[in-house]
């Protein structure tokens, strides 16, 4: 079914698809955004623990997420790999595009090489895929309708789609238990129920997710205050420093600005569209 757009793209046409079938599995989401009609400039982007795939649908290439003060390389299509630390997009190249968000692990089926591969960086796509990547953004720029669009898109992908790469049980295992609660599950603990070394676990873990568990975990933590940071209600630094596993509210300080660059009052008050 196409939603609207929940992602930060300021245009005409926003929409969202969530895929069913064999490929729910492994995106969580496909997103098209056309007509962006934003003021050109640099925008930060937190780090949001999802490894993803942008293809640009308008005459000029995008520009790929960078780190601090800097932009990066320029391709028609990127994959986007898990970043730890805030980027830098320039919006301008943003007129029309299209992107995959990945779950957890889940890029892993559509990419031979290992997830970790991509930590913290971005790679054209034509490297990966070949002619394919050309090929697949000259179907999809042809593409009438939006919903034409995804179809193409969701083709693609299943085509792509390589169910050799499933992911380990101890991953899987692990993903599950860090969702429920990344402050409280210990990687070592998780690794014995999962039956593997801490040392294995974590080397699986790492390839096929694309970061480390345990920072895996301060990405989760970091997001959750994150969220409740930009609901805009007053906030109680102390009792939300508590409620997501950090030692004191020094401590979700260091982390927020580790991750974002900025503090959790300057979160606060900026401008979070």
């Amino acid at each position: 079914m196409i939603q609207p757009l929940d992602l930060c793209c300021h245009g005409r046409v926003q929409l969202a698809y969530h895929p069913v079938g064999p490929l729910a599995s492994y995106v969580e989401k496909i997103w098209y955004c056309d007509g962006y009609q934003g003021v050109h400039r640099k925008e930060r982007v937190l780090p949001n623990g999802r490894f993803q795939l942008v293809i640009s649908l308008a005459e000029g290439p995008l520009r790929a997420p960078a780190g601090p003060g800097e932009l990066g390389e320029i391709a028609s299509s990127l994959v986007l790999g898990i970043r730890a630390h805030f980027s830098v997009i320039d919006t301008a190249t943003l007129k029309s595009a299209m992107g995959v968000i990945f779950w957890p692990g889940g890029a892993r089926a559509f990419f031979d090489e290992p997830a970790d591969t991509f930590y913290d960086v971005n790679v054209p796509l034509d490297l990966i895929w070949g002619s394919t990547a050309s090929e697949l953004r000259d179907r999809l720029r042809e593409a009438g309708a939006a919903a034409e669009k995804f179809r193409v898109l969701e083709t693609a992908l299943l085509e792509r789609m390589n169910e050799r790469f499933e992911l380990h049980v101890a991953v899987l295992y692990g993903l599950a238990e860090f969702g429920r609660a990344p402050h409280v599950r210990s990687v070592l603990a998780v690794a014995r129920e999962a039956g593997l070394s801490r040392r294995r676990f974590a080397q699986l873990f790492r390839e096929q997710v694309g970061l480390t568990p345990k920072l895996y975990c301060r990405l989760r933590r970091f997001q959750d205050v994150s969220r409740q940071i930009a609901l805009g209600a007053p906030v109680n630094w102390a009792d939300l420093a508590l409620a997501g596993g950090y030692c004191d509210q020094a401590h979700l300080a260091n982390e927020f600005r580790h991750f974002s660059g900025i503090s959790p009052s300057a979160y606060l008050a900026s401008d979070r569209s």
